[in-house]
């Protein structure tokens, strides 16, 4: 459980700290900042008593992915000493 919640951890700090790099990155580096998106268009089911609507959208930068695989490899390199309980 503790290293799931690790690598949980790393990956949301890897994917916020790729976000602000994304955003802040210019001139030469623009390149970061460039992104692909996926999206589904929000759908309605509605009756007379309920409404739903779903829809998902995701973007991710070239600076999110970079960050990632580091985070990925932190995970690797450090995993036996933060959690050496091999749980």
């Amino acid at each position: 459980m503790k290293k799931t919640l690790y690598f949980l951890l790393l990956l949301i700090c890897a994917c916020v700290l790729g976000g602000v790099v994304a955003n802040s990155a210019s001139g030469s580096f623009a390149w970061l900042g460039w992104s692909r998106g996926i999206s589904l268009s929000p759908s309605t089911f509605s009756t007379d008593i309920i409404s739903l609507t779903f829809g998902f959208g995701l973007s991710i930068s070239v600076a999110q992915v970079i960050c990632i695989a580091i985070a990925i490899y932190i995970y690797i390199k450090t995993v036996g000493k933060v959690c050496p309980d091999g749980k």
